[in-house]
């Protein structure tokens, strides 16, 4: 055995020994190549020919890895400069640095073959030079080039960028057209003092990174996205209808939302038009304000608002449901998710307005809470609860509580017919205005009063109901009894 691992050692110091060898004649003798491998040292630039822009409106480059930089011309000529600086060990396939560049149409073609392999690209890059007095579209195409546009006097009309992991900066200069920006795991950064004329996003990513924090944009969609951060300031709409989509949406202003994911979480500062969110397993949605209809479902995580003063309604079926000021109609559903609902002292009454201080809520085993509302549907399907503080009572308003417990606090003011019920629950009403003030009320299973109103002059009726569950009702004065 000894014998062996002598000379299987001998045999790996004699394979590093050539490895060695073979190492050293490629890099001392210049050109040279063994087993398809050769060693390149480049310091040199490569031009392209110069092109009139008279014919020219679009321009493609098509490169690997190279710093990609788009920079203005001194003439009415395009052109684009290759600098190479790379140093290293390449198979002879990959070791030339070439500009194969065509016209088609009215399209101006730059294909640009870059060495690559166990080699370093040092300061290596590419230039490409356009007129400024006129507004091309530009077509970027790269494995992973840090590419950047950073000069106030250039003018864009459609950027189209397609990379895996080729970040873009987009620092200075005009866009006159839309983005299409397929950006695999790359990050695309429009800074604040690019001028963006409420272009049109048009965005695939898996893993990527997308930012507009300081600008204007108009539609965005995103045709693919699989773990994508993407952070706006402001836009008109935003579509998104990705099922298995993570990730996060972050949002200042957007008119109009319409998000199909999964376990993105979507934040929006302010929702003015209204739209549908809906993530289909953990993620969460935070909207601060929301001034028009919406439609908002999450499967487990949360969903808070703010304030809002559209209709909305909100599903949650294992989540939370928060609002903190709403001034319109709530619609909520949930199974085990708690549900906390305060109307604004500013809104209107439902007297006023038949859309405003209304809540309908759904839920299993939740816990439903709300605060200022005075028009009421709630319906417990088996062993949640309600606790409810109702500003006055208008209109029809029923609360079914089946297994579930029930406790409100109404308006002393309030006028509205007042019938109760439960098959085996606990019941506890008093009220200033019904027998029994003060000594603990009515305890009847089932029982019907007039609140400040007769038989014949109501308007506003209160139908409180549960199977087992206890059934609690004090007015504001009677809260301790």
């Amino acid at each position: 055995m000894k014998v062996f691992w002598k000379y299987f050692l001998i045999v790996i110091l004699l394979l590093i020994g050539l490895c060695a060898l073979s190492i050293l004649y490629l890099f001392f003798v210049p050109g040279s190549s063994l087993f398809g491998i050769t060693y390149i040292s480049y310091s040199d630039n490569f031009n392209s020919e110069a092109y009139d822009a008279t014919n020219i409106t679009t321009i493609r480059v098509n490169s690997r890895a190279y710093d990609v930089s788009i920079l203005p011309a001194s003439s009415e000529e395009i052109s684009l400069r290759v600098y190479a600086n790379s140093l290293g060990f390449v198979l002879n396939r990959n070791s030339d640095v070439n500009i194969d560049e065509k016209i088609e149409g009215d399209e101006l073609i730059f294909d640009i073959d870059e060495p690559y392999g166990a080699a370093v690209i040092n300061d290596s890059r590419i230039q490409l030079r356009i007129p400024t007095s006129k507004a091309f579209n530009i077509i970027l195409n790269n494995n992973s080039s840090l590419t950047t546009i950073n000069n106030e006097n250039l003018q864009l009309n459609n950027l189209i960028y397609e990379t895996d992991r080729g970040n873009l900066s987009f620092t200075r200069g005009t866009l006159l057209g839309y983005i299409d920006a397929s950006i695999g795991r790359a990050d695309f950064v429009i800074g604040k003092n690019a001028v963006i004329n409420n272009n049109n996003v048009y965005l695939s990513a898996t893993s990527g990174y997308f930012e507009a924090l300081s600008t204007t944009l108009g539609d965005v969609i995103v045709e693919s996205n699989k773990n994508a951060v993407i952070r706006i300031n402001s836009c008109n709409n935003f579509d998104e209808d990705q099922a298995e989509a993570g990730g996060r949406i972050q949002i200042d202003t957007v008119a109009q939302v319409n998000i199909t994911a999964a376990d993105t979480n979507v934040y929006i500062n302010n929702l003015t038009d209204g739209g549908t969110i809906r993530l289909t397993k953990s993620g969460r949605i935070e909207i601060t304000n929301v001034l028009a209809e919406t439609d908002l479902f999450t499967n487990t995580g949360n969903i808070t608002i703010a304030e809002s003063k559209g209709p909305i309604s909100l599903t949650s079926e294992d989540g939370n449901i928060q609002v903190t000021s709403a001034y319109l109609r709530v619609q909520t559903n949930t199974d085990y998710g708690d549900v906390d609902i305060t109307f604004s002292e500013e809104a209107e009454s439902y007297n006023d307005n038949p859309n405003s201080r209304m809540l309908m809520a759904t839920t299993n085993n939740g816990k439903i809470s709300a605060t200022g509302v005075e028009n009421i549907y709630i319906t417990i399907q088996d062993n949640g609860r309600a606790e409810i503080s109702m500003q006055d009572v208008y209109g029809e308003n029923v609360i079914d509580g089946k297994r579930g417990s029930i406790s409100m606090i109404i308006n002393r003011y309030s006028e509205y017919r007042l019938h109760t019920k439960t098959d085996s629950g606990d019941v506890s009403v008093n009220l200033m205005q019904i027998a029994g003030t003060g000594t603990g009320g009515y305890t009847d299973k089932e029982r019907t009063e007039y609140v400040n109103c007769t038989i014949t002059s109501f308007n506003a009726t209160l139908e409180v109901s549960t199977t087992t569950g206890s059934l609690y009702i004090r007015d504001e004065e009677l809260i301790e009894y």
